[in-house]
């Protein structure tokens, strides 16, 4: 089987937060987006986003994003004529984000759009924001596992709903601080969501019970 080796990485994270895995090139956007949330360990309760600029691609769950390009797509000659004849930056920066097509992750494999050395961001949780760029490292060709496959990593990840990056560095600074005087109340409340430093054995056991 073909595989990908891919690092993922949480966009800004200091020090940073990252994960290298082996994934099926078979594979769709929305079987990559289940190998990051067991990766980083998030339980899937948001809308997600992949961004592949070079592609003009977007892959989401986001029925608005979704809507809105189909409504695109059904009057594309009247709203590329009016947007067009206004010829302003904001029409055309609206023009751009039109044509840019948006599909859904279960309809698309990711194999046509990923390439070695290649780049794109997935956008997690839209309130949260978390940003996480999938970097593409290379190609095998004889994959024998049915599973994708952990090689490496660092860091804890964030769990859901923690409220952003400003609210997950003040955890982790009370957290493995028991000098820290919120400290007992970081250890209670990271323990009763879930939260663990990195932990490559309970990832992999994610995985290994993989189905797309």
């Amino acid at each position: 089987m073909k595989v990908y080796q891919v690092k993922i990485e949480i966009k800004d994270s200091e020090p940073l937060i990252w994960r290298r895995v082996l994934i099926s090139a078979s594979m769709s956007f929305q079987g990559l987006h289940r190998v990051i949330q067991r990766v980083l360990d998030f339980k899937d309760q948001h809308l997600y986003m992949f961004h592949l600029p070079d592609h003009t691609l977007k892959v989401t769950t986001d029925p608005e994003a979704l809507e809105v390009y189909q409504e695109y797509l059904e009057n594309k000659e009247q709203i590329e004529k009016t947007l067009g004849a206004l010829n302003t930056p904001f029409a055309r920066e609206q023009l751009e984000k039109l044509r840019t097509e948006v599909r859904r992750p279960s309809e698309l494999a990711i194999a046509p759009y990923v390439q070695v050395d290649g780049t794109f961001e997935y956008v997690y949780d839209f309130t949260d924001n978390w940003e996480i760029v999938v970097s593409v490292e290379g190609v095998l060709e004889d994959y024998a596992l049915e599973y994708p496959l952990l090689l490496a990593g660092e860091e804890g990840a964030p769990v859901e709903n923690m409220g952003g990056f400003d609210h997950f560095k003040d955890f982790l600074a009370a957290y493995h601080n028991p000098e820290h005087p919120d400290h007992p109340q970081a250890k209670v409340w990271g323990d009763q969501v879930g939260f663990t430093d990195y932990d490559g054995e309970a990832i992999q056991e994610r995985l290994k019970a993989w189905r797309e």
